[in-house]
């Protein structure tokens, strides 16, 4: 019974140890979701290199996360596409694969004792 009270005690409380990433993971995160919606302004390389530099953040800090925050954010990076235009095109399957992960890492935030916000990432869909 001793040993089941020190396991409890352990997993249950939140640690706050990945409030760096998950902070950092949510401006990149926000970063990358207006680069998005500004489309190319500055042209078609500027607007990838962009993507790919929020992109490369996130990617970096999956290798700094510990638990509970360390899967749900390489769970993220894992589904990242080589392209990153796939992201966000209509209907994307990967687009809406980064969402879902997004806010996994977010909920795997504040169960670890660090709340971010997301902002709504602009995917596209095709209506009939």
């Amino acid at each position: 019974m001793m040993a089941l009270a020190v396991v409890a005690g352990c997993g249950g409380s939140p640690s706050g140890q990945n409030a760096d990433q998950c902070n950092q993971f949510a401006t990149s995160y926000d970063t990358l979701a207006a680069v998005i919606s500004s489309g190319p302004v500055d042209g078609a390389d500027a607007w990838d290199a962009a993507k790919r530099a929020e992109l490369d953040t996130i990617r970096g800090l999956a290798d700094s996360a510990t638990d509970p925050v360390a899967g749900p954010l390489n769970t993220l990076v894992q589904g990242i596409p080589d392209d990153p235009l796939v992201l966000s095109e209509p209907d994307s399957e990967s687009g809406r694969a980064f969402v879902d992960n997004a806010e996994a890492v977010a909920q795997a935030c504040a169960d670890d004792g660090t709340t971010i916000s997301l902002v709504d990432f602009p995917l596209l869909s095709f209506t009939n």
